[in-house]
């Protein structure tokens, strides 16, 4: 028996310490931002690299908001992404819901279509999207990525992320809610909707994440320095000779990141859930 417990601890500190060491891995790069964006210049390029500054400064993160309005090009970056996430999701679920449920007319190739939109890179489409928002007047306005980014990209994929969500979900529960009365729009909201609370998260967490990090986009139809957004408004820290503002850069990227984590924090117990879920029905 003690050897057989002695055999246990060893196996569970070795996975602890092999966890540990790929956590370590896997935070390097920030933990190398955080220290890098409280670093001067001189210490941020000096090799052997160091991890705690020697001088703090401090003045980076307040440089970041004195070389450019930041703080509105944050908002544009948060508004913009809440956006995105509520037309993914006003999109998604009843198109998840129709696509497992009621099966329209010609379901499979609405959905093999979806699919294939999936796999269209954003690169191939941007320049007669870029032509059709110049048409619309939206060049210079936040409307393409949100509109654009919602209906192309974020929402196919949570269509098909909500369909496979609605067809493990037993059809008694459909059968109960006609006998009870309930439409179908009621059926959806009121029953399917809270079952499928893990996908939502999901769904929610990957279009905020797409959103928050696009740069090609913005960079395309974005003209004026406050309509900027984060991504692309971290190229512009620049000294006058046109280098680049390590330090305050840094600063700006570490900012950029609490959005997005905060997100996933808020959502974490539903999208582990949900992960959870799916490993056990597989």
């Amino acid at each position: 028996m003690r050897t057989t417990s002695r055999r246990r601890l060893l196996g569970r500190t070795l996975n602890y310490l092999f966890l540990c060491l790929v956590a370590f891995v896997a935070l390097t790069p920030i933990l190398w931002m955080i220290s890098a964006s409280l670093k001067s210049p001189s210490e941020i390029l000096r090799y052997p690299p160091t991890i705690i500054p020697e001088e703090i400064r401090w003045e980076n993160y307040t440089d970041v908001f004195a070389l450019q309005p930041f703080a509105q090009q944050f908002l544009n970056s948060v508004v913009i992404m809440a956006l995105v996430a509520v037309l993914t999701l006003v999109m998604s679920v009843p198109a998840g819901y129709a696509l497992a449920r009621i099966k329209p007319l010609a379901s499979g190739a609405i959905f093999l279509a979806l699919l294939s939109v999936m796999f269209i890179p954003p690169e191939a489409t941007i320049i007669p999207l870029f032509q059709y928002a110049a048409a619309l007047g939206w060049v210079d306005t936040h409307y393409p990525l949100v509109v654009f980014t919602a209906v192309l990209v974020t929402a196919p994929i949570a269509t098909f992320v909500m369909r496979q969500a609605f067809l493990t979900l037993p059809a008694e529960f459909e059968d109960a809610a006609a006998l009870d009365g309930s439409g179908r729009l009621r059926t959806m909201l009121q029953i399917f909707v809270p079952l499928v609370r893990p996908s939502l998260a999901s769904v929610v967490v990957l279009a905020c994440w797409y959103s928050w990090n696009q740069f090609l986009e913005p960079l395309i139809y974005l003209r004026s320095p406050e309509k900027l957004t984060v991504p692309v408004a971290l190229t512009h820290y620049e000294d006058p000779l046109a280098g680049p503002l390590w330090g305050v850069q840094m600063a700006a990227t570490t900012l950029s990141i609490i959005p997005v984590l905060l997100v996933f924090f808020l959502a974490q117990r539903h999208v582990v859930s949900g992960l959870t879920a799916g490993g056990l029905k597989s």
